[in-house]
Protein backbone atom coordinates (compact mmCIF):
# COMPACT_ATOMS: atom_id res chain seq x y z
CA UNK A 1 0.00 0.00 0.00
CA UNK A 2 0.98 3.35 -0.84
CA UNK A 3 0.01 6.98 0.65
CA UNK A 4 -1.02 8.97 -2.70
CA UNK A 5 -2.08 12.39 -1.16
CA UNK A 6 -2.25 14.43 2.06
CA UNK A 7 -4.78 17.22 2.47
CA UNK A 8 -5.78 19.43 5.33
CA UNK A 9 -8.70 21.48 5.90
CA UNK A 10 -8.92 24.12 8.55
CA UNK A 11 -11.77 24.56 10.71
CA UNK A 12 -13.05 27.56 12.29
CA UNK A 13 -13.25 27.96 15.80
CA UNK A 14 -16.96 29.19 14.77
CA UNK A 15 -17.82 25.11 15.42
CA UNK A 16 -17.05 25.14 19.11
CA UNK A 17 -19.97 27.69 19.64
CA UNK A 18 -19.66 30.11 22.82
CA UNK A 19 -17.60 27.48 24.19
CA UNK A 20 -15.00 30.20 23.85
CA UNK A 21 -16.75 33.23 25.25
CA UNK A 22 -17.58 31.85 28.57
CA UNK A 23 -15.97 33.44 31.77
CA UNK A 24 -12.87 31.74 33.16
CA UNK A 25 -9.20 32.34 33.76
CA UNK A 26 -7.13 31.83 31.44
CA UNK A 27 -3.37 32.45 30.50
CA UNK A 28 -4.01 35.37 29.25
CA UNK A 29 -6.21 37.22 32.13
CA UNK A 30 -2.88 38.96 33.59
CA UNK A 31 -4.17 42.01 30.22
CA UNK A 32 -7.50 43.34 30.77
CA UNK A 33 -8.34 43.50 27.36
CA UNK A 34 -8.13 39.70 26.84
CA UNK A 35 -10.16 39.23 30.34
CA UNK A 36 -13.61 37.96 30.07
CA UNK A 37 -14.05 36.93 34.04
CA UNK A 38 -17.13 39.22 34.60
CA UNK A 39 -18.46 37.44 31.13
CA UNK A 40 -18.79 41.75 30.23
CA UNK A 41 -16.13 40.64 27.26
CA UNK A 42 -17.17 37.27 25.27
CA UNK A 43 -14.92 38.20 22.19
CA UNK A 44 -11.54 38.35 24.45
CA UNK A 45 -10.78 34.78 24.05
CA UNK A 46 -11.19 34.81 20.11
CA UNK A 47 -8.40 37.62 19.86
CA UNK A 48 -5.65 35.52 21.31
CA UNK A 49 -7.01 32.49 20.13
CA UNK A 50 -7.07 32.72 16.42
CA UNK A 51 -9.84 32.26 13.61
CA UNK A 52 -8.84 28.54 13.18
CA UNK A 53 -9.92 25.69 15.88
CA UNK A 54 -8.43 22.50 14.64
CA UNK A 55 -7.22 21.09 11.13
CA UNK A 56 -8.66 18.04 9.77
CA UNK A 57 -6.31 15.89 7.72
CA UNK A 58 -7.19 13.37 5.13
CA UNK A 59 -4.49 10.85 3.81
CA UNK A 60 -5.09 9.13 0.71
CA UNK A 61 -4.12 5.51 -0.15
CA UNK A 62 -3.81 3.49 -3.52
CA UNK A 63 -5.96 0.98 -1.61
CA UNK A 64 -8.51 3.10 -1.65
CA UNK A 65 -8.44 4.08 2.33
CA UNK A 66 -8.37 6.82 3.63
CA UNK A 67 -7.25 7.74 7.15
CA UNK A 68 -8.50 11.03 8.84
CA UNK A 69 -6.65 13.12 12.07
CA UNK A 70 -7.06 15.86 13.33
CA UNK A 71 -4.47 18.39 14.88
CA UNK A 72 -5.84 21.62 17.43
CA UNK A 73 -5.37 25.14 17.53
CA UNK A 74 -2.08 26.68 16.30
CA UNK A 75 -4.11 29.18 14.47
CA UNK A 76 -3.79 27.51 10.84
CA UNK A 77 0.49 27.03 11.01
CA UNK A 78 -0.60 22.78 10.86
CA UNK A 79 -2.01 22.85 7.52
CA UNK A 80 0.78 24.61 6.40
CA UNK A 81 3.36 22.41 7.63
CA UNK A 82 0.97 19.74 6.40
CA UNK A 83 1.11 21.08 3.00
CA UNK A 84 4.44 21.97 2.64
CA UNK A 85 6.79 20.52 4.99
CA UNK A 86 5.33 16.86 6.17
CA UNK A 87 2.78 15.59 2.97
CA UNK A 88 6.83 15.52 0.84
CA UNK A 89 7.74 12.95 3.57
CA UNK A 90 4.57 11.04 3.48
CA UNK A 91 3.54 10.63 -0.52
CA UNK A 92 4.62 7.39 -1.57
CA UNK A 93 5.67 5.91 1.45
CA UNK A 94 3.52 2.93 3.25
CA UNK A 95 1.52 3.82 5.30
CA UNK A 96 2.17 1.10 8.04
CA UNK A 97 5.09 2.16 8.39
CA UNK A 98 4.75 4.53 10.84
CA UNK A 99 7.56 4.41 13.19
CA UNK A 100 9.70 5.01 10.69
CA UNK A 101 7.47 7.85 9.36
CA UNK A 102 6.93 9.69 12.65
CA UNK A 103 10.65 9.88 13.07
CA UNK A 104 11.03 11.02 9.62
CA UNK A 105 8.21 13.60 10.41
CA UNK A 106 10.08 14.74 13.43
CA UNK A 107 13.78 15.05 12.45
CA UNK A 108 12.22 16.87 9.45
CA UNK A 109 10.85 19.71 11.42
CA UNK A 110 13.15 20.14 14.20
CA UNK A 111 14.61 23.28 12.89
CA UNK A 112 11.17 25.13 13.53
CA UNK A 113 9.95 22.63 15.71
CA UNK A 114 10.06 20.40 18.58
CA UNK A 115 7.10 21.33 20.47
CA UNK A 116 3.81 23.68 19.25
CA UNK A 117 2.52 23.73 15.02
CA UNK A 118 5.05 21.19 14.12
CA UNK A 119 4.26 18.42 16.66
CA UNK A 120 0.31 19.07 16.36
CA UNK A 121 0.84 18.54 12.56
CA UNK A 122 2.64 15.25 13.33
CA UNK A 123 0.18 14.51 15.49
CA UNK A 124 -2.71 15.06 12.72
CA UNK A 125 -0.90 12.72 10.21
CA UNK A 126 0.44 10.02 12.42
CA UNK A 127 -3.54 9.82 13.66
CA UNK A 128 -4.35 9.44 9.86
CA UNK A 129 -1.82 7.10 9.78
CA UNK A 130 -3.48 4.84 12.60
CA UNK A 131 -7.21 5.28 11.15
CA UNK A 132 -5.77 3.61 7.64
CA UNK A 133 -3.86 0.80 9.98
CA UNK A 134 -7.58 -0.27 11.19
CA UNK A 135 -9.46 0.56 8.23
CA UNK A 136 -7.42 -2.19 6.82
CA UNK A 137 -7.50 -4.74 9.23
CA UNK A 138 -11.13 -4.07 9.23
CA UNK A 139 -10.76 -3.47 12.91
CA UNK A 140 -10.86 -0.40 15.46
CA UNK A 141 -7.85 0.72 16.57
CA UNK A 142 -7.85 -0.28 20.11
CA UNK A 143 -7.34 -4.43 18.90
CA UNK A 144 -4.41 -2.88 17.21
CA UNK A 145 -3.06 -1.65 20.64
CA UNK A 146 -3.59 -4.95 22.12
CA UNK A 147 -7.16 -5.21 23.16
CA UNK A 148 -9.57 -4.01 25.65
CA UNK A 149 -8.70 -3.91 29.41
CA UNK A 150 -12.14 -2.85 30.17
CA UNK A 151 -15.59 -3.31 28.92
CA UNK A 152 -16.54 0.36 29.32
CA UNK A 153 -15.03 3.90 29.45
CA UNK A 154 -15.47 6.01 32.61
CA UNK A 155 -15.30 9.61 31.93
CA UNK A 156 -16.20 12.63 33.77
CA UNK A 157 -18.32 15.95 33.09
CA UNK A 158 -16.21 18.59 31.93
CA UNK A 159 -17.76 21.70 32.01
CA UNK A 160 -19.48 23.51 34.91
CA UNK A 161 -18.45 27.12 33.69
CA UNK A 162 -18.91 29.86 36.42
CA UNK A 163 -21.20 31.81 34.34
CA UNK A 164 -23.85 32.50 37.21
CA UNK A 165 -23.82 30.45 40.66
CA UNK A 166 -27.93 29.30 40.55
CA UNK A 167 -26.83 28.03 36.91
CA UNK A 168 -23.67 26.13 38.31
CA UNK A 169 -25.69 24.74 41.15
CA UNK A 170 -28.06 23.18 38.63
CA UNK A 171 -25.99 21.81 35.76
CA UNK A 172 -23.80 19.77 38.75
CA UNK A 173 -26.92 18.60 39.82
CA UNK A 174 -27.58 17.44 36.10
CA UNK A 175 -24.28 15.77 36.14
CA UNK A 176 -24.92 14.24 39.45
CA UNK A 177 -28.32 13.13 38.36
CA UNK A 178 -26.76 11.74 34.95
CA UNK A 179 -24.19 9.25 36.79
CA UNK A 180 -21.09 11.31 36.51
CA UNK A 181 -19.18 10.45 39.48
CA UNK A 182 -16.59 12.90 39.01
CA UNK A 183 -17.03 16.87 37.62
CA UNK A 184 -14.45 19.30 36.20
CA UNK A 185 -15.09 23.15 36.80
CA UNK A 186 -13.74 26.70 35.36
CA UNK A 187 -11.90 29.14 37.93
CA UNK A 188 -13.48 32.43 37.20
CA UNK A 189 -9.91 34.23 38.41
CA UNK A 190 -6.07 34.43 39.00
CA UNK A 191 -4.08 36.92 40.52
CA UNK A 192 -4.95 40.10 38.65
CA UNK A 193 -8.41 39.87 40.53
CA UNK A 194 -6.45 39.69 44.47
CA UNK A 195 -8.39 38.27 46.85
CA UNK A 196 -11.82 38.86 46.44
CA UNK A 197 -11.04 36.96 42.97
CA UNK A 198 -9.53 34.30 45.58
CA UNK A 199 -13.09 34.04 47.58
CA UNK A 200 -14.93 33.94 44.16
CA UNK A 201 -12.79 31.01 43.15
CA UNK A 202 -13.69 28.89 46.17
CA UNK A 203 -17.47 30.58 46.39
CA UNK A 204 -17.68 28.22 42.70
CA UNK A 205 -16.24 25.21 44.33
CA UNK A 206 -17.71 25.84 47.44
CA UNK A 207 -21.27 26.19 45.23
CA UNK A 208 -20.75 22.79 43.53
CA UNK A 209 -19.43 20.74 46.69
CA UNK A 210 -23.04 21.78 48.20
CA UNK A 211 -24.68 21.02 45.42
CA UNK A 212 -23.68 17.45 44.43
CA UNK A 213 -22.40 16.05 48.32
CA UNK A 214 -19.02 14.87 49.38
CA UNK A 215 -19.32 11.30 47.89
CA UNK A 216 -18.98 12.77 43.62
CA UNK A 217 -15.23 13.75 42.92
CA UNK A 218 -14.43 17.57 41.66
CA UNK A 219 -11.59 18.55 40.32
CA UNK A 220 -11.11 22.21 38.33
CA UNK A 221 -8.99 23.56 35.73
CA UNK A 222 -7.51 26.90 36.21
CA UNK A 223 -5.58 27.05 32.16
CA UNK A 224 -2.56 28.32 33.51
CA UNK A 225 -4.06 31.44 34.50
CA UNK A 226 -2.17 31.35 38.09
CA UNK A 227 1.22 32.13 39.34
CA UNK A 228 3.16 29.87 41.95
CA UNK A 229 2.21 31.99 44.45
CA UNK A 230 -1.14 32.36 43.97
CA UNK A 231 -1.84 28.70 43.20
CA UNK A 232 0.12 27.75 46.93
CA UNK A 233 -2.77 30.22 48.78
CA UNK A 234 -5.38 29.25 46.50
CA UNK A 235 -5.03 24.80 46.73
CA UNK A 236 -4.64 25.79 50.55
CA UNK A 237 -7.84 27.74 50.62
CA UNK A 238 -9.67 24.56 48.46
CA UNK A 239 -8.57 21.91 51.06
CA UNK A 240 -11.69 21.74 52.46
CA UNK A 241 -13.26 20.55 49.57
CA UNK A 242 -11.48 17.58 48.95
CA UNK A 243 -10.57 17.96 45.06
CA UNK A 244 -9.74 15.12 43.19
CA UNK A 245 -7.21 17.59 41.17
CA UNK A 246 -6.48 21.03 40.36
CA UNK A 247 -5.11 21.32 36.74
CA UNK A 248 -2.55 23.85 34.81
CA UNK A 249 -1.86 25.89 37.64
CA UNK A 250 0.60 27.68 35.89
CA UNK A 251 2.21 27.93 32.52
CA UNK A 252 3.67 24.75 31.07
CA UNK A 253 7.18 25.67 30.61
CA UNK A 254 7.64 26.77 34.83
CA UNK A 255 8.46 22.85 35.65
CA UNK A 256 9.79 23.82 38.71
CA UNK A 257 6.80 26.08 39.90
CA UNK A 258 4.88 23.00 38.85
CA UNK A 259 6.99 21.07 41.56
CA UNK A 260 6.84 23.93 43.66
CA UNK A 261 2.32 23.96 44.04
CA UNK A 262 2.37 20.28 43.57
CA UNK A 263 4.67 19.71 46.85
CA UNK A 264 2.04 22.39 48.45
CA UNK A 265 -0.90 21.67 47.16
CA UNK A 266 -3.46 19.30 49.91
CA UNK A 267 -4.48 17.49 46.62
CA UNK A 268 -3.09 16.45 43.17
CA UNK A 269 -1.90 18.61 40.89
CA UNK A 270 -2.11 17.56 36.88
CA UNK A 271 -0.76 18.78 34.01
CA UNK A 272 0.54 17.92 30.49
CA UNK A 273 -2.47 19.34 27.74
CA UNK A 274 0.24 21.91 26.77
CA UNK A 275 2.99 19.69 26.53
CA UNK A 276 4.80 17.68 23.39
CA UNK A 277 6.42 14.33 22.71
CA UNK A 278 7.94 12.06 25.31
CA UNK A 279 10.56 14.08 26.31
CA UNK A 280 8.47 16.93 27.15
CA UNK A 281 6.10 14.84 28.92
CA UNK A 282 9.00 12.87 30.60
CA UNK A 283 10.68 15.80 32.08
CA UNK A 284 7.39 16.13 33.88
CA UNK A 285 7.86 13.19 35.19
CA UNK A 286 10.87 12.93 36.58
CA UNK A 287 10.89 16.02 37.97
CA UNK A 288 7.53 15.26 40.21
CA UNK A 289 5.68 18.62 38.62
CA UNK A 290 2.49 16.51 38.50
CA UNK A 291 0.19 13.19 40.09
CA UNK A 292 -1.90 13.24 36.72
CA UNK A 293 -0.35 13.07 33.69
CA UNK A 294 -3.29 14.96 31.07
CA UNK A 295 -1.29 14.63 26.81
CA UNK A 296 -3.78 15.44 24.36
CA UNK A 297 -3.45 12.90 21.34
CA UNK A 298 -3.61 15.51 19.19
CA UNK A 299 -0.90 17.82 20.37
CA UNK A 300 1.54 15.56 21.71
CA UNK A 301 2.44 13.61 18.76
CA UNK A 302 -0.32 11.64 17.89
CA UNK A 303 -0.77 8.01 18.97
CA UNK A 304 2.57 6.42 18.31
CA UNK A 305 3.93 9.20 20.28
CA UNK A 306 1.25 9.02 23.24
CA UNK A 307 1.52 5.17 23.59
CA UNK A 308 5.36 5.92 24.64
CA UNK A 309 4.44 9.00 26.99
CA UNK A 310 1.60 6.57 28.82
CA UNK A 311 4.65 3.81 29.24
CA UNK A 312 6.80 6.54 30.78
CA UNK A 313 3.84 7.36 33.22
CA UNK A 314 3.08 4.06 34.18
CA UNK A 315 6.73 3.27 35.00
CA UNK A 316 6.01 6.29 37.57
CA UNK A 317 3.04 4.81 39.04
CA UNK A 318 1.18 8.44 37.11
CA UNK A 319 -2.41 7.93 36.12
CA UNK A 320 -2.73 9.36 32.29
CA UNK A 321 -6.44 11.08 31.77
CA UNK A 322 -6.43 12.79 28.22
CA UNK A 323 -7.27 16.05 27.84
CA UNK A 324 -10.48 15.93 26.01
CA UNK A 325 -12.26 12.83 24.88
CA UNK A 326 -12.21 12.52 21.13
CA UNK A 327 -12.63 9.29 20.05
CA UNK A 328 -8.75 8.54 19.35
CA UNK A 329 -8.38 8.88 22.81
CA UNK A 330 -11.56 6.71 23.76
CA UNK A 331 -8.94 4.01 21.48
CA UNK A 332 -5.99 4.56 23.61
CA UNK A 333 -8.30 4.82 26.81
CA UNK A 334 -10.03 1.54 26.35
CA UNK A 335 -6.11 -0.11 25.39
CA UNK A 336 -4.06 1.53 28.12
CA UNK A 337 -3.95 -0.17 32.04
CA UNK A 338 -2.79 3.26 33.23
CA UNK A 339 -5.70 5.77 31.72
CA UNK A 340 -8.71 5.44 33.89
CA UNK A 341 -11.33 7.58 32.19
CA UNK A 342 -11.78 9.99 29.90
CA UNK A 343 -13.05 13.82 29.57
CA UNK A 344 -16.21 14.66 28.27
CA UNK A 345 -18.21 17.83 27.45
CA UNK A 346 -21.77 17.37 28.40
CA UNK A 347 -24.04 20.09 26.65
CA UNK A 348 -26.06 21.60 29.57
CA UNK A 349 -29.38 21.51 29.46
CA UNK A 350 -28.93 25.90 30.19
CA UNK A 351 -26.31 26.02 27.57
CA UNK A 352 -29.02 24.09 24.97
CA UNK A 353 -31.83 27.12 26.35
CA UNK A 354 -29.20 29.96 25.14
CA UNK A 355 -28.47 28.66 22.24
CA UNK A 356 -31.85 28.56 20.47
CA UNK A 357 -31.59 28.51 16.31
CA UNK A 358 -27.84 29.42 16.16
CA UNK A 359 -26.13 27.65 14.02
CA UNK A 360 -22.73 27.19 16.39
CA UNK A 361 -22.67 23.35 17.89
CA UNK A 362 -20.65 23.53 20.73
CA UNK A 363 -18.65 20.60 20.47
CA UNK A 364 -17.83 17.95 18.37
CA UNK A 365 -19.80 19.59 15.24
CA UNK A 366 -17.06 17.84 12.66
CA UNK A 367 -17.52 14.72 13.01
CA UNK A 368 -20.58 11.88 12.39
CA UNK A 369 -20.37 9.69 15.18
CA UNK A 370 -19.27 12.09 18.80
CA UNK A 371 -18.89 9.74 22.00
CA UNK A 372 -22.09 9.72 23.75
CA UNK A 373 -21.88 8.69 27.70
CA UNK A 374 -24.48 7.13 29.89
CA UNK A 375 -24.41 7.30 33.20
CA UNK A 376 -21.48 8.22 33.57
CA UNK A 377 -19.81 6.02 31.19
CA UNK A 378 -19.11 5.80 27.32
CA UNK A 379 -18.97 2.50 25.45
CA UNK A 380 -15.72 1.44 23.73
CA UNK A 381 -15.54 3.02 19.98
CA UNK A 382 -17.02 0.91 17.62
CA UNK A 383 -16.40 0.99 13.42
CA UNK A 384 -12.93 0.27 12.17
CA UNK A 385 -10.25 2.11 12.63
CA UNK A 386 -10.45 5.60 14.91
CA UNK A 387 -14.06 5.44 14.63
CA UNK A 388 -13.39 9.07 13.40
CA UNK A 389 -16.42 9.70 10.14
CA UNK A 390 -16.19 13.23 9.29
CA UNK A 391 -19.53 14.89 9.05
CA UNK A 392 -18.99 16.66 6.03
CA UNK A 393 -21.36 19.78 5.77
CA UNK A 394 -19.88 20.36 9.05
CA UNK A 395 -16.46 20.36 7.84
CA UNK A 396 -17.73 22.56 4.74
CA UNK A 397 -19.54 24.78 6.46
CA UNK A 398 -16.77 25.58 9.40
CA UNK A 399 -13.84 25.45 7.08
CA UNK A 400 -11.56 28.63 7.28
CA UNK A 401 -10.38 29.26 3.61
CA UNK A 402 -6.04 29.57 4.14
Amino acid sequence: MEITSVSATNVGTESWGEFVEFPLVTVMSGYEEYRNAEGENPQARRKWMGPVGDVVVEVETDAGITGVGQGNWATGAISTIVDETLSKLVVGEDPREREKLWDQMYRATIPFGRKGAAIEAISAVDLALWDIAGKEAEKPVYELLGGPTKEEIDCYASNLHPVDHEILEREALEYAEAGFETMKLRFRHGPEAGRSGMKENEKIVETVRDAVGDDLAIAGDAYMGWSVKYAKEMTQRLEPYDMAWVEEPVIPDDIDGYAAVREAAPMPISGGEHEFTRWGHEELLERGAVDILQPDVHRCGGLTELLKIDALASTHDVPVVPHTGTNPHLHFIAASTNAPMAEYFPIPEWYQERQGEKESTYADAIYANPPQAEDGTLSLPDGTGLSSELNREAVEHFAVEP
